[in-house]
């Protein structure tokens, strides 16, 4: 009796291991096949902006259980998990999650990731439903894995020909893009419900990524074309780039301002310097009132035009001569009492003070009975001038008391004494005097000298009617 007893719990030891085994290889099977097939690891390794969730914070549930809601933190989402999806179609031939169970563990586990970036810890469930990614009939033109994707359109699209490179430029991007579109006209055209038309092209990009691409779902490239993933580095070239521009452009304001000062000071500095070095020989500084003028060093006089002024009256009518070559020809008496004939030079071919200078030095080295001397100048610039006279030159030469051999040839009474008429002697010494003078301008040739023309009106008789 006691030995059937031992067998008849031996028995039962046994049996009871057989069920826990079988029991435990259920459970393990049921664990298994709920678990996610896919890897969201590339969740950390992407450099994904993340900005667009960090603020958000939705609420405790979404009331849209048909698709995907339409914040932009969802649709970022959505495209991040599209790299999950796009390598588990390549794996797998299957465009969706096999069933309910699956796709709840794998937003588990993507929801784990983002947990990583502090991210709001219910931004899948608000955004998803895990219904929309079971594999279905019903999604796009009752395709369900690669094998039915060729039986619908064959064996090559055109997603076959454009979505094939890295997209190293936008070019590629968008024929890529394009050739999508075209597709997913393709699948609603078979599907023949409209309403189908965003899911066929999701369907679309995840075979283009999964199955076309050569570099894969996780390249750079795939993901900011094709799945529309802004990534950090895309939005730092673009910060650095904008920041480039700010300073190349700030830089090159400074630049352009530095030089043009530079400019503008080299040529105030030329022009001021200018006239020393262009005079070269046979000048020397000197003052004319406070300011340091240039004047010719040659033994003529340097008058100021207060000098003149007061030697003419203020170039008084009463003291008008008439008018010479070049200019207002007016009789002064200087402060010593010499009497000499002042001209205002108002036509000149002199383009500046220099060549005045330079032509008053040549002038004054001209030494001969027949040539008035030239007893000095006058020089007044626009920026000492404070009566606003202008820029004026001024030529000092000896007074000729006889006039000019104009008044003797045809002499009038109106306004002067009337002139004596002179001799035929007389008239043949000045001729002479005339010849003589212009002679020895063409004989020292060293000065340079081009005459132009012998003016009656600007040949003066001296004393002893010697013609100057």
């Amino acid at each position: 009796m006691g030995g059937n007893t031992n067998l008849d719990f031996s028995r039962f030891l046994v049996l009871l291991s057989f069920c826990l085994s079988l029991t435990y290889a259920a459970a393990a099977e049921i664990s298994t096949s709920n678990m996610c097939p896919m890897d969201f690891g590339y969740v950390l390794r992407i450099p994904w902006n993340r900005t667009l969730c960090q603020d958000f914070n939705p609420p405790a549930q979404n009331d849209n259980t048909n698709t995907t809601t339409k914040h932009p933190c969802c649709q970022a989402l959505l495209s991040l998990l599209a790299v999950a999806l796009a390598q588990h179609l390549k794996e797998t031939s299957l465009f969706q999650l096999p069933d309910l169970a699956t796709s709840i563990s794998c937003l588990k586990d993507y929801q784990s990731k983002l947990n990583s970036f502090s991210l709001s810890d219910n931004l899948l469930s608000y955004c998803f439903n895990p219904s929309q990614f079971v594999t279905s009939p019903n999604i796009c033109a009752r395709i369900e894995t690669s094998q039915d994707w060729v039986h619908q359109l064959g064996k090559s699209t055109s997603l076959d020909t454009d979505c094939r490179s890295n997209f190293t430029d936008l070019t590629a991007c968008g024929s890529c893009l394009g050739a999508g579109r075209k597709v997913q006209s393709l699948l609603v055209s078979a599907d023949g419900n409209q309403t189908h038309a965003e899911d066929c092209f999701y369907f679309a990009i995840l075979y283009a990524a999964g199955i076309v691409n050569e570099f894969g779902p996780e390249s750079d490239g795939v993901v900011s074309c094709i799945f529309g993933l802004e990534l950090n580095s895309s939005v730092d070239s673009a910060s650095n780039s904008h920041s480039a521009l700010v300073f190349g452009l700030t830089g090159a304001g400074v630049a352009i301002l530095v030089m043009c000062s530079l400019l503008g000071l080299y040529l105030w500095y030329d022009k001021k310097w200018r006239r020393k070095r262009s005079l070269g020989f046979g000048f020397d500084l000197n003052e004319q009132g406070s300011t340091p003028k240039l004047r010719p060093n040659t033994g003529s006089i340097w008058f100021k035009i207060q000098e003149l002024e007061k030697a003419t009256d203020g170039f008084s009518q009463k003291n008008f001569i008439g008018r010479g070559g070049f200019g207002f020809v007016y009789k002064g008496v200087l402060s010593d009492g010499t009497v000499v004939a002042i001209k205002r030079v108002v036509e000149s071919d002199f383009q500046g003070d220099a060549e005045f200078c330079n032509e008053v030095e040549i002038i004054s080295n001209l030494k001969h009975r027949n040539l008035v001397p030239l007893r000095g100048c006058c020089v007044i610039d626009d920026d000492v001038n404070s009566d606003e006279r202008g820029n004026q030159r001024y030529l000092v030469y000896d007074y000729m008391s006889n006039g000019n051999l104009d008044e003797h040839l045809f002499p009038s009474s109106v306004n002067q004494i009337q002139k004596q008429l002179l001799s035929w002697p007389q008239r043949k010494n000045i001729i002479l005097d005339v010849a003589k003078g212009d002679s020895s301008c063409f004989i020292d040739h060293r000065l340079g000298l081009v005459i132009g023309e012998s003016r009656k009106s600007g040949s003066g008789c001296g004393c002893f009617f010697v013609e100057r």
